[in-house]
């Protein structure tokens, strides 16, 4: 580790052994490796928390020195231990019973995946009463963060209902209100297929099959109508999120933002889905310090749009390396479950990330597909950090979770190998052994419950 880093984290040791005596670490885990995602080449051996919060990083040997008489201490085995996965786009809570699941069960699936955090991305009014009851029966078991919404899928304005509620404040045992979600255009709505707004240049490129699906799909709002509602949200200190996949869309955001001002653009606005990106729109982001959420789509999935927007795959879509190139802040979600099998899985999504080559249960028939482009690639470092402290920024959460250091909160997952001296291929089979929220183990498999206590 770096030299400072060691420093850091003695001094930290040094700190919990003088009060020890008073607040032992409550769980310890050793023998591994853990990695705080504070920077590529640091690593400690074992972590120890007190309660709800990380107490010190370190060697085993030191770590292990701040056991009490009731600690849970459990070894690593080799294990990796990083913060708990941070998806900033999800619908656990609204959408679980398209999948046939409760509240409880899709909450479980995301611990399984190593999910410690979540968005829920689209709260209507009416759903409000019933997420917030679940939550105080316990079955919020992520720490959750609602976007209210401003309107909907299909374009209905529900209106600035939020004022009702104060931003950033926790209404139920890990559920809190985190800001305010816009469409820019129509998404799926009923039977319909989903709405894509392309700008006039592109439209022109569209096939037959491209025109008919898209060739009349327009942004909901004009720019200043648009900043009007983010100016409205951001005076009342509501951050906002905004749907907008087609190119159309995005330039109609990135304008309306700009046009909101400073105050809107401090509250660190999220522009979702980001599919079809020009040239021009790339450095929009960095410069307005607009925050990008991207879905590490399936190679098969980029191939579909070769047959209706021909010859622009490699230019187009899927720019996610370019945009953290610009010097973006960018984030990796799932919008699940809109979106593959299997895909509210961080570790898939990060194969997605860094592979050229990738597979999917949904694009069976089209395989082999054609590798994504290189240039669109990131380092699994930087996928992590979509998925980890990038996630904990745009959720306004990062005094408290997305790296590892004491005091923050114990938001952990256990790896079964490091992700970092994986092959990018292997990465989806990765095994999620634990997952901890606020320093209590939420999930584990059942080779890590054999191993539960006082194994060292």
């Amino acid at each position: 580790m770096k030299t400072e880093e060691k420093a850091f984290a003695l001094m930290a040791i040094a700190a919990a052994a003088v009060g020890a005596a008073a607040a032992p670490a409550t769980l310890i885990l050793f023998g591994g490796t853990v990695i705080p995602m504070t920077a590529p080449d640091v690593a400690f051996e074992a972590i120890a928390i007190a309660g709800e919060r990380i107490l010190a990083l370190g060697e085993d040997e030191e770590i292990l020195s701040l056991a009490g008489p009731e600690t849970q201490v459990i070894k690593l085995e080799g294990k990796a231990v990083l913060p708990g996965f941070i998806d900033p786009h999800t619908h656990l809570l609204a959408d679980a019973p398209q999948e046939s699941l409760s509240v409880a069960a899709a909450q479980m699936q995301a611990l399984a995946c190593g999910i410690t955090s979540a968005a829920e991305m689209l709260v209507r009014p009416d759903e409000l009463p019933a997420f917030t009851a679940a939550a105080e029966h316990g079955e919020v078991r992520l720490r959750t963060s609602l976007y209210l919404a401003y309107n909907d899928l299909c374009g209905n304005v529900f209106g600035p209902w939020y004022v009702n509620y104060e931003p950033f404040a926790e209404i139920a045992p890990r559920l809190r209100i985190a800001g305010v979600k816009v469409f820019a255009e129509r998404s799926t709505c009923g039977d319909e297929r989903a709405a894509i707004s392309f700008s006039d240049p592109l439209r022109r490129l569209l096939s037959p099959a491209g025109t008919f699906w898209y060739g009349e799909d327009r942004p909901l709002f004009a720019a200043p109508e648009l900043a009007a509602i983010v100016s409205d949200a951001a005076g009342r200190g509501f951050p906002v999120a905004v749907h907008a996949i087609g190119d159309g869309a995005v330039e109609t955001v990135l304008g309306a933002l700009e046009l909101a001002g400073a105050n809107a653009l401090a509250l660190r606005p999220m522009v979702l889905h980001n599919l079809f990106l020009r040239d021009d729109l790339v450095p929009a982001f960095a410069r307005l310090g607009v925050v990008a959420a991207v879905e590490s789509t399936n190679a098969c999935f980029v191939d579909v749009y070769d047959d209706l927007l021909p010859t622009l795959r490699n230019t187009l879509v899927r720019r996610w390396g370019d945009l953290v190139g610009s010097g973006a802040r960018v984030v990796a979600d799932s919008d699940w479950p809109w979106c593959d099998p299997g895909f509210l899985s961080p570790l898939v999504r990060l194969a997605n990330l860094v592979s050229p080559m990738n597979a999917s249960s949904a694009y069976a028939s089209w395989e082999p597909c054609r590798p994504l482009a290189s240039t669109q690639l990131v380092s699994v470092w930087q996928g992590l950090r979509m998925m980890t402290s990038e996630a904990a920024y745009a959720l306004h959460c990062e005094a408290e979770c997305g790296i590892l250091e004491p005091g923050k909160l114990a938001d952990v997952v256990v790896l079964s190998a490091n992700p970092l001296t994986t092959l990018p291929s292997e990465l989806p089979f990765l095994r999620v052994s634990m997952c901890l929220v606020g320093g209590r183990i939420e999930w584990r498999d059942a080779e890590v419950a054999s191993q539960a206590s006082g194994s060292r």
